[in-house]
């Protein structure tokens, strides 16, 4: 089956599970369709590892810190005796200082999180975001509602 083809079943299939969570009440359309796009983005961004080792047109700095990364990998595969599976095997530029941004959230002067429910991947303690300014206007958002939030860009 030509990748396209999975591709677009994929999408669907993804779509029709966005719209049948947000008919539910689990979380915001919106929120799926970001989380949906970054992923993507990245996913398709990927460059493999040895690739970039071996291309001279890849900077010095990158590709020697490609090159420790992979030697980290080799040692913990054969010293360590860690999975030999495809763990940092690709690399990519986001070109921000963040890949995603982090929303965590709990009652005044309590230390329970609020959490936030999502089909298949069930109940965390946060919301993760691809967008600063999505990440930004969630925490504005709780904060209206009373609530302590802290955000990874905070630091």
């Amino acid at each position: 089956m030509p990748w396209a083809t999975v591709m677009r079943a994929f999408f669907r299939s993804v779509a029709a599970m966005i719209v049948m969570s947000g008919l539910a009440g689990c979380t915001s359309i919106s929120y799926y369709a970001q989380s949906l796009k970054g992923h993507v983005e990245i996913m398709a961004a990927r460059q493999d590892v040895g690739e970039l080792i071996d291309d001279p047109s890849t900077p010095g700095t990158l590709r020697a810190r490609m090159a420790s990364a992979s030697a980290i990998r080799q040692f913990a595969i054969d010293e360590l005796a860690l999975p030999d599976n495809n763990s940092y095997r690709s690399y990519v530029n986001v070109g921000r200082d963040a890949v995603t941004w982090a929303i965590f959230a709990a009652p005044e002067f309590s230390l329970t999180p609020r959490t936030w429910c999502f089909p298949v991947f069930g109940c965390v303690p946060y919301r993760g975001y691809f967008s600063k300014r999505s990440a930004i206007e969630t925490a504005v958002e709780l904060q209206r509602q009373g609530l302590d939030v802290y955000d990874t860009d905070a630091g």
